[in-house]
């Protein structure tokens, strides 16, 4: 009985995690009052809770809103 072995390529680049911004982080990077983004939130934004904070991923932001808002 002989068994061949397959060989699994190391990879050779990792993608990092995204970083989460915090609330005022993402009032800052898009010019929104932080009452602005909590009526996003009551429709749904995604969010992340994380030890009784709201944090964001950015890309799960702009694609939310790019669906919901774009002209």
């Amino acid at each position: 009985m002989s068994a061949q072995a397959q060989v699994i390529a190391f990879p050779t680049h990792r993608r990092r995690p995204e970083r989460l911004l915090t609330l005022t982080e993402l009032r800052d990077t898009y010019g929104r009052s932080e009452r602005w983004w909590r009526y996003r939130i009551a429709e749904g934004l995604p969010v992340v809770r994380w030890g009784g904070t709201l944090r964001f991923r950015a890309s799960e932001v702009e694609a939310w809103m790019g669906e919901r808002y774009a002209s």
